[in-house]
């Protein structure tokens, strides 16, 4: 009878993608300090707001957090969401199923989270449902809990979208909403986002970040474009 090999004795195997989180797959990631302020507000609240300028790492520095509760079992889920209305078309008449109608809408979380730990274990995370993408659209009657839910483009959401969004929330679970407030899509009276803000200004247990343009950190030739632009919208704000 023929001798085995050592390569007939352990046969390769084909390993299936690691469907969980650990935290060292954060470890290369340097985060500033306004950065670690927003993540300290929301670690210390249940529910945070954030709000500042394009380019400040609002997304970034939400999903960073949502890894690292995930990665250390606070959490078991992570649910992402925008509204998405703005766009001018609804859901049902764009082409494909669910997912291929909202992919194009979430790609800003999908780059950040890629950013963070990688394609392969983004991938692996989204596929098997441990991060999921909701329209605020289609989220009334559910519960999430044992979730972090991140609401981004929350200047686009009105009033009772953002209480929507909110009452999502079970237990065990956080939520985050962030925005910024000068670059809204839909009419300036329809925005909901500063006016709920204020309305929940001291609550136990709500915090709210704000960055600044100093706290961009995409281009530095942003922060001047985003400060024109403030002037401009001053005085020639078309809503």
């Amino acid at each position: 009878m023929p001798r085995k090999t050592e390569e007939t004795q352990k046969p390769r195997t084909n390993r299936s993608r690691r469907k969980t989180i650990k935290d060292q797959d954060l470890k290369g990631v340097q985060l500033k300090p306004s950065q670690h302020n927003y993540l300290n507000t929301i670690l210390k609240n249940e529910i945070s707001f954030c709000s500042g300028p394009a380019g400040t790492s609002k997304t970034f520095t939400a999903c960073y957090t949502a890894l690292h509760l995930l990665a250390t079992k606070q959490i078991k889920n992570i649910i992402l969401c925008k509204p998405i209305q703005e766009s001018g078309e609804k859901l049902g008449f764009l082409p494909g199923d669910m997912q291929d109608k909202i992919d194009p809408f979430m790609q800003s979380y999908i780059s950040n989270i890629k950013k963070i730990i990688g394609a392969e274990l983004t991938e692996s995370l989204m596929s098997s449902g441990t991060v999921e993408f909701k329209p605020l659209a289609y989220m009334r009657g559910d519960t999430f809990d044992n979730s972090l839910m991140i609401l981004d483009e929350a200047q686009n959401a009105t009033f009772k979208q953002l209480m929507l969004f909110v009452t999502r929330m079970g237990r065990g679970s956080k939520v985050i909403v962030t925005g910024d407030i000068s670059q809204y899509d839909i009419p300036k009276n329809n925005v909901g986002l500063p006016g709920f803000i204020k309305l929940m200004d001291g609550v136990r247990g709500i915090g709210h970040h704000t960055f600044e343009e100093g706290d961009i950190v995409r281009a530095k030739i942003l922060k001047d474009v985003v400060n024109k632009y403030d002037k401009w919208r001053v005085d020639n704000d078309p809503h």
